[in-house]
């Protein structure tokens, strides 16, 4: 009798056996973040083999908050970069699926927390959970942006507040990337940056 696979949907990990793992060895998350792979066809395989390689570019690590009303959410992403210097904007991807983008397509405001190499913690809980499921805010030491009301991550490097320009705003299919303008921005503590492949041989 042939073995099952079974796919982490987070970080593609495969794990042979009846039924998936208790917990990802590449990630930690839990067996309900497995799928059962039926069939995998040649397109699939070399996809996954694309993406192996994409981990190779250099990411850093954050935490993009926002928010609707009075209600607040934040999670983790690898994909917030300086595009232009004057005015000084940056971009930030962010999957459709996520309550996150759903609070900026609202508000039009968000923050990103630059993390440190010391802000695995931060990773975990801002990235392998949802907050539709848990408030992810609770028991979380944030402060609020002058400018904007979201909340910035205290224990990380700086924070940045951001204003979403929807002129130059982009849709990519899965992902939104936001163009925004920074309208504030402050060093928080000393460190050095969480880099994706720094979290990746270290977590």
């Amino acid at each position: 009798m042939s073995t099952k696979k079974w796919r982490c949907t987070v970080c593609n990990y495969i794990h042979e056996g009846e039924t998936p793992p208790d917990k990802c060895p590449i990630c930690g998350v839990g067996p309900e973040k497995f799928v059962l792979i039926t069939e995998e066809t040649v397109d699939d395989a070399k996809k996954r083999d694309l993406q192996k390689v994409c981990f190779g570019i250099s990411y850093g690590l954050f935490v993009i908050c926002s928010k609707d009303g009075a209600k607040f959410n934040g999670q983790a992403a690898n994909s917030l970069f300086q595009i232009t210097s004057d005015p000084i904007q940056v971009v930030v991807g962010i999957n459709k699926n996520n309550l996150t983008h759903e609070y900026i397509k609202k508000s039009g405001v968000f923050t990103g927390s630059i993390l440190s190499q010391e802000n695995h913690d931060l990773v975990k809980h801002f990235g392998f959970q949802s907050g539709k499921e848990v408030d992810k805010m609770k028991d979380v030491k944030y402060k609020l942006g002058e400018k904007t009301g979201v909340p910035y991550i205290r224990k990380t490097l700086s924070y940045l507040e951001c204003e979403v320009d929807w002129e130059k705003t982009v849709d990519v299919g899965t992902h939104t990337l936001y163009v925004a303008k920074v309208i504030g921005a402050e060093s928080l503590e000393k460190g050095e940056p969480m880099t994706y492949a720094y979290y990746r041989a270290t977590r």
